[in-house]
């Protein structure tokens, strides 16, 4: 596996150190995002949409480089553009269209090399910048190291929902890689896998608003106090044998299971399972789950990655549970920060107070709507990170998946995505009386 990182503080005693590691931290972030193109096989790969609702590949392998030279340019800092077209062609496109309103556009793509030639000026540009930057600390919002840093996490983003894409490819374009690697342990027999209890958590009052010394993006600054009244949470995250009931009880065909916003996808897409779930339904023994560079047979104790449940603050109260956060972790305490593997493992493996998974595995879905908290305010450079997914069509997602690094594995991490987006995402149910606000009622 590549070398698991921690996310640099803000703070320090020198400036010739942080400015040290801000390098380094650029340099393995840039290099792991190459690593995983490592994995394609085909330049069909780079130029072939996964899916209908975003780019090809070949515009997320150029997008993080240009955001550097985009943000850089906005800021004042840089004097001069690298490549216009490519600057222009790959500045926007993190969040999905709609399923219902595709995005037909057609683009004369630069081929691979061009890409990758212009990323290695942009590497030059840019590693050169740290190294002649301005400097005091800590680093704050009008540090231009700060832009560097929202670079580096805006990479690190997108090294995870690239990973996403790649394993929407077909099986022939890609191919596994050794620095890459599956978990091998799972349950391939359903009845082997340990049922899911309830576990109480009690009432209490929860309190957000990042306060850390680590980069934030814009909705995790503010405050935000919520009381929660007792609820039961899932011991465990739901695995594909536990959601597998769902499907033999014809839950993907009875509307009465579905909101609006689900069944119409789910009509859409003429759904009858999970996106990666491989065969026919009505042979369970043979059904296969694809990875990201492979299938495997059915690891019926891996967490289901569909989209569900708790709200925010109830997983902000559960997470009290994992000791520490990111940077202060001499272990990754779970399937997290690629420090264990390229891919889920069994719901089991990883306890973490009186649950398994609080972090790590796969992404929790929840019921929150992205908002912003009391004293929201954009970045002048980026002011429209989180403005744009203020609609009630975007849910929060919390805890990370094993591809989750930096600010994604921070505790004080807010990301959204469209509900029907495909993530490295499952859930955790809940037995509770709390009802998020939604539209006007919500910042």
């Amino acid at each position: 596996m590549p070398a698991p990182t921690r996310t640099v503080r803000l703070s320090g005693s020198s400036s010739d150190a942080k400015r040290a590691e801000l390098l380094a931290y650029f340099t393995q972030t840039w290099e792991l995002y190459e690593s995983l193109f490592d994995c394609l096989a085909d330049e069909r790969a780079y130029f072939n949409k996964a899916i209908t609702l975003r780019h090809p590949l070949i515009f997320y392998f150029g997008h993080t480089a240009t955001f550097y030279i985009n943000k850089l340019m906005a800021g004042g800092y840089l004097q001069q553009r690298i490549d216009d077209r490519i600057e222009a062609m790959m500045a926007i496109g993190v969040d999905e269209m709609s399923w219902d309103d595709l995005d037909d556009s057609h683009y004369s793509w630069p081929d691979v090399a061009e890409v990758r030639d212009y990323r290695g000026k942009v590497k030059t540009v840019v590693s050169e910048f740290i190294r002649t930057m301005p400097l005091d600390l800590p680093i704050d919002w009008d540090s231009p190291a700060w832009v560097i840093l929202m670079g580096i996490e805006h990479e690190r983003i997108h090294l995870e929902t690239s990973s996403v894409l790649i394993r929407q490819l077909p099986l022939e374009w890609v191919k596994p890689q050794p620095h890459w690697p599956a978990c091998p342990q799972a349950r391939h027999d359903r009845a082997s896998v340990p049922a899911n209890t309830l576990v109480a958590m009690p009432s209490g009052r929860v309190t957000q608003g990042k306060t850390d010394d680590t980069y934030g993006w814009d909705n995790e600054y503010g405050s935000l106090s919520t009381e929660l009244k007792p609820f039961k949470a899932s011991k465990m995250l739901v695995s594909n044998a536990e959601f597998f009931h769902f499907i033999a009880a014809n839950g993907y065909n009875e509307r009465r299971w579905w909101d609006d916003e689900g069944w119409g996808w789910r009509e859409f897409a003429q759904a009858q399972m999970p996106t990666f779930w491989v065969g026919d339904i009505a042979q369970p023994d043979d059904l296969r789950l694809r990875l990201m560079t492979e299938e495997v047979a059915m690891p019926w104790d891996w967490p289901a990655e569909v989209n569900q449940l708790p709200c925010e603050a109830e997983w902000m109260q559960l997470r009290e549970q994992v000791a520490v956060d990111q940077p202060d972790w001499i272990d990754a305490p779970g399937n997290i920060n690629l420090a264990r593997w390229a891919s889920s493992c069994p719901v089991d493996h990883f306890a973490q107070g009186d649950f398994f998974d609080i972090v790590g595995n796969v992404w929790q879905w929840t019921t929150t709507p992205t908002n912003g908290f009391e004293g929201f305010r954009v970045h002048p450079l980026y002011d429209d990170f989180s403005t744009p997914t203020f609609d009630d069509k975007h849910a929060l997602i919390k805890g990370g998946s094993w591809i989750s690094t930096g600010n994604e594995a921070l505790k004080s991490s807010r990301y959204a995505f469209r509900r029907h987006f495909f993530q490295h995402a499952g859930f955790r149910y809940v037995v509770s009386s709390h009802q998020e606000m939604h539209g006007a009622e919500s910042v």
